[in-house]
Order: structure tokens, then sequence, then C-alpha cells
């Protein structure tokens, strides 16, 4: 093997392992982020929803807010802990079925390092309203 053939073939493998790297590299989010589905550190498909809009699509959220439940009782957090468990599970149906690896609320990453993020709200109120 010639020199110029060992370089170039040095220079292929430090593309693809650099390529490789910055790829798994994720998203970076802010301190207060919420995941709602997946993992920020490894993703290469990161979607977002407007958790205000999903959470008013619930019936946990409407209970609250036609009941007048106070915030901060009892009740107003077993029905806040269920709502966010049936958007955590609603969030994980849709990313799975759209090939999204990370679901955050929108406004929570701080660099999405050039990956397409997706908007999930609508597919994640559907799912809530049909479940």
């Amino acid at each position: 093997m010639t020199a110029n053939l060992k370089q170039t073939l040095l220079t292929v493998v430090a593309v693809i392992a650099l390529t490789a790297a910055l790829s798994a590299q994720g998203i970076e989010v802010k301190s207060s982020a919420v995941v709602l589905a997946g993992s920020t550190a490894n993703c290469t498909q990161p979607a977002t929803i407007d958790f205000d809009e999903v959470k008013e699509a619930t019936p946990e959220w409407k209970t609250i807010r036609s009941e007048g439940v106070q915030a901060g009782s009892a009740r107003y957090q077993l029905l806040t802990s269920k709502m966010n468990q049936r958007i955590r599970s609603a969030c994980s149906q849709v990313a799975s079925a759209e090939s999204r690896d990370c679901v955050v609320r929108e406004g929570d990453i701080r660099n999405d390092n050039g990956l397409d993020v997706a908007d999930l709200t609508d597919q994640v109120v559907e799912q809530i309203e049909n479940s």
C-alpha cells in the first residue's frame, strides 16, 4: 500500500467517524425541559408538542376546569398526575408511529444541532381524543 492510499483511507475513516459522532449528539435542551418520550442525548428525529394545547384536550384538565378543582389540592394533584401519564403515553405512541425518537415541549430545545424537529401536537391531541 502506498503512503497516499494509506492517508486517503485514514481520512475517509476519520470523516466517517466524525459524521457518526456528530449525528449521535442529539439535541440540547433547556435545564427546565420536560422530556415526554425518548431521550435527548442520542436522538436523531426529535419532535415537540404545544403542551398547553395537548393538556386542554385531556379529560383530566377538562374536569379541573369545569369543576374548578383548586391547584395544590389532593384531587388536583391526582388529576394532573393522571393527565401527565396520559400525555406521555400518547406522545410515546405518536412518536413511534411517526418514527420520532424524542418528544419535548415546544420551546424546550436550546440547540437542535441541525436536526429536523417535527411538531406532533395535532397527532398527540388526536391520540388523546381517540383513546
